[in-house]
């Protein structure tokens, strides 16, 4: 299996202005091909000297406080075992994004 990395948080926001503001939150992450609806958001990073690229995925739906949120991120290449923190740091770009954009419990 490729490297990848996971990542739930919550949004104080109902989910469809959560999901607009995981939108976001991908584009000011820098990801590229970004979109989405329904619930799914999906993006990617381009290659770079340190990775064949990676995928990035959110699902949003209905969570305690507001919306649930699970992020994925796995390795464009499936033949990548490990990813040096790549997918990890993918994600806390835009959890970090998502912080500015709404109120993320």
């Amino acid at each position: 299996m490729a490297g990848s990395s996971t990542m739930t948080v919550e949004v104080a926001l109902p989910p469809e202005q959560a999901e607009a503001a995981v939108y976001q939150a991908f584009l000011q992450a820098g990801l590229e091909s970004v979109a989405g609806g329904g619930g799914v958001m999906r993006g990617s990073v381009g290659m770079s000297w340190a990775s064949w690229g990676e995928q990035v995925s959110a699902t949003i739906g209905h969570g305690p406080q507001g919306a649930v949120v699970q992020l994925h991120s796995q390795s464009a290449l499936p033949t990548t075992l490990i990813d040096f923190g790549r997918n990890r740091k993918n994600l806390e770009k835009v959890v970090a994004a998502m912080r500015g954009l709404a109120p993320v419990v």
